[in-house]
């Protein structure tokens, strides 16, 4: 891979390459970013280029330090990583340990921090003492996904790289290049992805996830039943990917949102399930402004409860009576 198959991150892709262009490599760098937007494979080919051999703007793919980096047994780079929580402070004493141990091969060593808003703030400190006084041959690079976290001490000595999400029309068309056969369905992965190509990607090799969103939607449109048992009957839709909740939950939300455009606006320019857009009208032509606002917020209670460890089931069938209710005009408030 090198730096043309990092899709729209142009300002950041020129800024790395003019780095390496013009051998102003740094001690440290910050790539700050929403997961999935890029960061991982940017530092990736940002590494494997500073590491080839032939010493140009892209890596040559086959050199000593190409083959190594590819096989994840380059000598002279290291990834850091903590727990399942945090990066501790004997992570970064050992690094700090090593890297004033010379390069073994090549003319630098690099340090990548993955998931760097880990660090606990005595990490934070330990590094500070390193990038205070760096090894003119090593280069730290921290990702992250939140810039916030980390000391301001920490910031003012590395270059912070941001990393934004993608325009949803660059989505698109690298989807349908590499998905035509989700013809139909790519203005909504693009939509739903919110810009981050990682999510558009998973989602498009996802069958279950197509699945879920049919039978989510199934349960929606059963909303509109004049019998509350039609609505009832369809929580093993929300049973079937309990796995998924998250997923479930933002795909309701996002449902709402499109239906409150439709009521608003009349129209469908920013439709994300435009694909669905024949249930998403027909939804809204049978509810009021005021239900759907208020099925919004039993959705986002719901989503509330369910983090907090209550009764899955049980809130669901709460959440879809009370929707029901909303719909009809006879809301009575039912609890879990």
């Amino acid at each position: 891979m090198n730096f043309s198959d990092i899709i729209g991150q142009e300002t950041v892709v020129s800024g790395l390459k003019n780095i390496i262009e013009n051998k102003t490599v740094g001690h440290a760098y910050i790539f700050i970013g929403p997961e999935g937007v890029g960061k991982k494979m940017t530092a990736s080919i940002f590494v494997n280029t500073l590491m080839c051999e032939e010493a140009t703007s892209k890596p040559c793919g086959t050199c000593s330090g190409c083959k190594k980096i590819e096989t994840g047994n380059h000598p002279d780079v290291y990834i850091v990583e903590g727990d399942s929580s945090t990066i501790g402070v004997e992570e970064i004493r050992n690094l700090k340990k090593d890297i004033y141990i010379k390069p073994y091969e090549a003319e630098r060593k690099i340090y990548i921090i993955q998931e760097a808003q880990k660090l606990t703030e005595q990490a934070q400190n330990t590094l500070l003492k390193v990038l205070e006084e760096p090894p003119k041959y090593g280069t730290i690079i921290l990702i992250s996904t939140n810039a916030g976290v980390f000391l301001d001490t920490i910031l003012s000595r590395a270059l912070v790289i941001t990393f934004r999400p993608h325009p949803y029309d660059i989505i698109e068309r690298y989807l349908s290049i590499n998905y035509p056969e989700l013809k139909e369905e790519l203005p909504f992965i693009a939509g739903f992805s919110g810009g981050i190509i990682g999510k558009a990607k998973e989602i498009a090799v996802s069958l279950e996830y197509s699945e879920m969103r049919r039978a989510i939607t199934k349960s929606l449109m059963s909303l509109l039943s004049n019998n509350e048992l039609d609505v009832l009957n369809t929580i093993e839709n929300f049973e079937k990917y309990k796995s998924m909740t998250d997923s479930v939950f933002e795909f309701l939300l996002l449902w709402v949102r499109d239906v409150i455009f439709i009521k608003g606006l009349k129209s469908t320019d920013m439709i994300i399930n435009i694909d669905m857009i024949d249930k998403v009208k027909d939804f809204s032509k049978n509810v009021t402004t005021k239900s759907i606002y208020k099925i919004a917020k039993h959705i986002i209670d719901t989503k509330r409860k369910v983090d907090q460890y209550a009764n899955f089931n049980l809130a669901v069938e709460a959440m879809l009576i009370n929707s029901w209710e909303e719909v009809h005009g006879n809301y009575s408030g039912y609890k879990v």
